[in-house]
């Protein structure tokens, strides 16, 4: 039997190996392909990360006077009854005691969401990418108005007249950390007047209104410092404090705290935590906070709303 025939490696059965040039356009183009596969692979959505807990941060501030129990109870009731039970989400609360250390936490990774005053966020957010996301609403503004009161009929109608007196602030913070203080601080400078500390002789920080006002009205010091709203809820319970009280100046709406997400915060899961803090009036617990903190809500960050403190803690 003759053998078979060898097929032609031109038209054969077996392809002819392409030309030398073939072959590099050839592996130019698997390697292209390749790097399609590669690249798709690469872009393809990632399953998002999913919550167990959330490390909520705040700094601390003592203030003389102050309990602060009914308002940690609240917050440990919006954790464990809404935050917990309802959203499934675990809550670790963490208070710090300075700026400092919550710039080490925040560095370390070790909080998701902080709840900053003003002047720590200001000055935290030129070393950091913190995301802010919420800051307080009262009377349907952003912030908190503060007027400087002084008794009818004490002629004092100016900060000037108050050189060498005592002075009471109602405040969150004490010191160069408050907002109100350093108001009046601008308004001395703006009149040539020297600062706070020399032009009085104490400054006192309170955060109940009644023991900012009250020594105010009964002539036990010749001025304070109180927010807008603390003062018409004391004029409407006693409308004589109206009557024997003056208003020498008045604030612009001055962000006492900021809420933000912390720079290591997975990004897939911010939009939930900014939902947390935005939604404290959506739920009984989350609005018993607002009330003890005299608050209508929290609204989303807006960074014009922040310019009057910035420019304060700027100056």
């Amino acid at each position: 039997m003759a053998p078979a025939p060898c097929p032609d490696l031109g038209t054969g059965m077996i392809p002819a190996p392409p030309a030398h040039g073939a072959w590099r356009a050839t592996a130019r183009g698997m390697a292209a392909a390749l790097l399609v596969l590669l690249a798709s692979a690469w872009l393809l959505p990632t399953a998002p990360a999913v919550a167990t807990e959330l490390r909520l941060g705040y700094v601390e501030y003592s203030l003389p006077g102050v309990d602060r129990k009914d308002v940690a109870l609240a917050v440990e009731l919006w954790a464990r009854r809404y935050v917990e039970t309802e959203r499934g989400l675990g809550v670790r609360l963490t208070g710090y005691h300075s700026r400092n250390e919550m710039r080490k936490a925040l560095a370390k990774g070790q909080v998701d969401v902080v709840h900053l005053p003003t002047v720590d966020y200001l000055l935290l957010s030129r070393e950091m990418d913190l995301k802010p996301f919420g800051v307080p609403v009262t009377d349907g503004e952003y912030g908190e108005r503060y007027v400087l009161v002084a008794a009818k009929g004490s002629g004092i109608t100016q900060v000037s007249q108050l050189r060498g007196a005592r002075l009471l602030v109602q405040a969150m913070s004490a010191g160069p950390e408050s907002l109100p203080l350093r108001w009046v601080e601008r308004q001395l400078r703006d009149q040539g007047l020297p600062v706070a500390a020399r032009h009085f002789s104490g400054v006192e920080f309170e955060v109940q209104a009644s023991r900012v006002l009250l020594p105010v009205f009964f002539g036990q010091a010749p001025a304070c410092v109180i927010t807008e709203r603390s003062l018409r809820t004391m004029v409407e319970l006693n409308p004589q404090v109206g009557a024997q009280l003056e208003r020498i100046a008045v604030s612009p709406p001055l962000i006492d705290f900021v809420m933000c997400l912390a720079p290591s915060v997975d990004p897939s899961l911010a939009p939930r935590y900014a939902e947390l803090g935005l939604g404290l009036s959506d739920n009984p617990w989350g609005r018993q906070m607002l009330l003890l903190l005299q608050l209508d809500g929290i609204a989303p960050f807006r960074a014009e709303a922040i310019e009057p403190a910035r420019r304060l803690v700027e100056q």
